[in-house]
């Protein structure tokens, strides 16, 4: 007679199964532990790993929901799930959390192989009024010293502390490919500067606080009625009216986002105005000037801040794009245009995973890639 244990293993890697084997299948999976579902999960992707074959979608289904339901907080974000794309969601999603260990052990190259290149971390580069230039590593922690300024530094943060500061003096903090970095302006605003990202700023804010953004931030603006606070992107503006918004306007991206997140703010370019509401975006063409708003996915929006990856109808050039930029490495295309072009996703996978294990996962989508050095080339989409 087979154990609990070797019954659930014969079930969940099949789907001919009979009534009976479903309800004893829900009752088992409603009353055992995460910790126990983790370890047969990773028993059977194992096995389907070695012989080159993902674990059936009602399997991975099952599996990851009450996995979830069993280790992620009430209040977590729930994940959304596309019916076209939903069995290699599901893959991906349950061999992030529960095959990562196991990936990392089972493809671990020799040393003669390629560099494992990982994900991107707190670092960034801030130039000083005077042009000096100060690199800033994961773990510093400093005080920098310019007249009567000083700039603490405070692992991946920056914060502001001046005295009769010159108002007309200004800072740059700039975070390459592969870095991320916050800082707390001298007005108390917090931002969180995505990678291959640009923020000048004032060192002191006057009537009017503006700053300047090239590339992805996430702020939250310190309330003050008497002064807006301003964000200027090209010859788009963003008029705040104490919220907290993110704004997405990279230079390989055809439009700007504008996301907000609460309160209000007004995106301004040229004669163009509109006022967005909480859980609206708006999207600029600067080739024509037009903006267009919608209601937004403020999850999917603020997944690279929170350490994720969005992949929800994401095609696949968006998200090479990202991987480019996450992990400071050049994109190649030798694959069908039309194929690339075509190519979604689904689900969600950590911003921690090295790429290597990144290219595992698109795997699941039939993506081909090679890595040599820093350079990723698709190989092919089916």
């Amino acid at each position: 007679m087979k154990s609990d244990q070797q019954r659930l293993k014969a079930l969940l890697s099949t789907t001919q199964r009979t009534a009976e084997d479903e309800a004893w299948l829900q009752s088992y999976l409603q009353n055992t532990d995460a910790a126990e579902l983790r370890e047969l999960s990773q028993e059977l992707f194992e096995q389907h790993l070695e012989q080159h074959q993902p674990l059936p979608a009602v399997t991975t289904a099952r599996m990851w929901e009450h996995i979830r339901e069993r280790t992620e907080p009430a209040n977590a974000p729930v994940r959304r799930n596309s019916n076209i794309y939903w069995w290699a969601a599901a893959a991906a999603a349950v061999l992030a959390i529960t095959a990562y260990p196991l990936l990392t052990r089972q493809h671990k190259k020799p040393a003669a192989m390629a560099h494992i290149i990982q994900p991107a971390g707190n670092k960034a580069v801030l130039t000083l009024a005077d042009g000096s230039k100060v690199t800033l590593s994961d773990t510093g922690n400093q005080v920098i010293k310019t007249g009567n300024l000083a700039i603490e530094q405070h692992e991946g943060e920056l914060q502001y502390r001046s005295k009769q500061v010159d108002p007309t003096a200004f800072n740059v903090l700039e975070t390459p490919r592969g870095g991320v970095f916050q800082v707390t302006l001298p007005d108390g605003t917090h931002v969180w500067l995505n990678a291959a990202s640009s923020l000048k700023y004032p060192v002191t804010f006057t009537d009017k606080r503006m700053v300047t953004l090239n590339g992805q931030a996430y702020f939250e603006i310190a309330p003050d009625a008497r002064h807006p606070f301003f964000v200027q992107v090209a010859d788009m503006e963003v008029q705040v009216l104490g919220t907290s918004f993110d704004v997405m306007a990279y230079n390989d991206e055809q439009q700007i986002h504008t996301t907000l997140v609460s309160g209000a703010v007004r995106v301004l370019q040229h004669n163009n105005s509109t006022l967005l509401q909480p859980g609206q975006q708006s999207r600029l063409d600067p080739a024509t000037g037009n903006i267009s708003v919608l209601a937004a996915n403020v999850d999917q929006v603020l997944a690279w801040r929170n350490g994720k990856f969005e992949l929800e109808n994401t095609d696949l050039p968006a998200f090479l794009r990202q991987l480019a930029r996450w992990y400071d490495i050049d994109i190649r295309i030798n694959a069908s245009a039309t194929a690339v072009a075509a190519k979604k996703f689904g689900g969600q996978i950590g911003r921690d995973m090295n790429l290597q294990d990144v290219m595992k996962i698109l795997e699941l989508y039939d993506i081909q890639c090679r890595l040599e050095n820093r350079t990723l080339t698709v190989v092919s989409v089916q």
